[in-house]
């Protein structure tokens, strides 16, 4: 770290009640050198929290020793709520054992009527749980929260829970919360604003798929890499290549990128790394090219036609429902609904002008919560069935960037 240098800036409204206090942070001759900063509460929640109560030395002491030396208190009613609603099962009548003259080693317990069971009984998942939201329920507001690997230990439930359990309690108690993970359960319930990929030293902020990060740093062996925004444009696009272009399906593969333009970054990134030979693609939203900015696009990034995608299937879908009545009742498994019904809601739904992104899921509520993914996947087999020349530019720009179909 020599000669690192970081600047930063905090707020604290009793030191500025205005703008940011500017800070920084040097290592130099092998020591860090700090700006005075102001005080600040941080929570670190090690990896350790899911290694079984009997492996670690603290908890020894417990073993054998009279329960009359050891001090019982319930655990906070704050603590108790999230808890149970993130391990689905009550907790409330947990308590908190600790040993006299050391506040700091305590252990959970489960009370029960007829007996109960201490922490040397629990699962690894259910101790990190309770102890995480323990610890930032108990934190001062506006703490610093650090913890490693959110999903260690437990279910895939669990872990979308938690993260939503963080991102409420960094608005109830202002929290500032940083985690890692390896999850993408727990990356898809942030928002992208809130996810920070770290690709060989260098940091991407978006939607990122954990496949797609393999792919940036060449660890999927494919043809070509195709980077989009979403994966209503994975979906399509699958669908497109697989009818117009079927001898490139097998080595090709798409990821999601996030939102312009990160997406274009990561491709440029992927690119530029030398020690990938797999080219990268990036295929961008035509929404964002809105015919005003003037956007230049390096020679691998292309604009999709149309406007924003869901839109443009929906729509097309939309106008021609009633010709396309009886096939869209056929692929998108609605023979519950009348064709006269369903040309109804299409065009409900069309005529309410909903964020578009929403419209597939708006229209799944119509049907009695019929499956969003099989609607949105028959209306694109049928847009795409339908318009072989609105991909015909995206299908030449892939094959001549595809070495195989290049080379034949």
């Amino acid at each position: 770290m020599a000669d690192w240098r970081i600047e930063f800036d905090l707020v604290d409204k009793s030191i500025a009640a205005e703008g940011t206090i500017q800070r920084t942070a040097r290592f130099s001759q092998r020591r860090w050198r700090r700006d005075e900063f102001p005080p600040r509460n941080v929570e670190y929640i090690e990896i350790q929290r899911t290694v079984p109560a009997g492996e670690l030395g603290k908890f020894k002491r417990f073993l054998g020793n009279n329960p009359e030396n050891i001090e019982f208190s319930p655990i906070s009613e704050e603590t108790a709520r999230y808890a149970t609603a993130i391990l689905g099962r009550d907790v409330s009548s947990y308590r908190l054992a600790t040993l006299p003259g050391a506040p700091t080693n305590s252990m959970y317990i489960c009370v029960k009527n007829e007996g109960g069971y201490s922490q040397f009984h629990f699962g690894a998942g259910e101790a990190s749980i309770i102890t995480t939201v323990d610890r930032i329920e108990s934190a001062p507001n506006n703490s610093l929260i650090l913890i490693e690997e959110i999903e260690n230990g437990l279910h895939p439930v669990a872990t979308k829970l938690l993260t939503e359990y963080l991102m409420n309690v960094s608005r109830r108690k202002r929290h500032q919360v940083l985690f890692t993970t390896h999850s993408q359960v727990a990356v898809d319930v942030l928002p992208p604003e809130a996810v920070w990929a770290c690709i060989n030293s260098r940091t991407f902020n978006g939607h990122l798929t954990v496949e797609s990060l393999r792919a940036v740093v060449g660890q999927i062996p494919d043809k070509l890499a195709i980077f989009v925004e979403d994966d209503f444009v994975i979906d399509w696009l699958k669908d497109a290549i697989g009818r117009f272009s079927p001898d490139i399906v097998e080595t090709t593969n798409i990821y999601r990128g996030g939102g312009y333009p990160n997406v274009l970054n990561v491709a440029r990134y992927h690119n530029e790394n030398p020690s990938i030979e797999l080219p990268a693609l990036c295929l961008i939203d035509g929404d964002v090219n809105d015919g005003v900015t003037n956007i230049e696009l390096p020679d691998y990034a292309r604009f999709i036609p149309g406007g924003t995608p869901e839109s443009v299937v929906y729509s097309y879908i939309h106008e021609n429902s009633e010709r396309l009545s009886a096939i869209i009742r056929q692929r998108a498994l609605l023979t519950a609904f009348s064709q006269d019904r369903i040309v109804e809601e299409i065009t409900s739904v069309h005529n309410a002008a909903l964020d578009p992104h929403v419209l597939f899921e708006r229209l799944a509520e119509r049907f009695n919560f019929h499956s969003e993914l099989t609607l949105r996947k028959a209306f694109i087999n049928i847009f795409n069935e339908e318009n072989e020349k609105f991909w015909e530019e995206t299908i030449s720009f892939l094959r001549r960037m595809h070495p195989d179909a290049n080379a034949t």
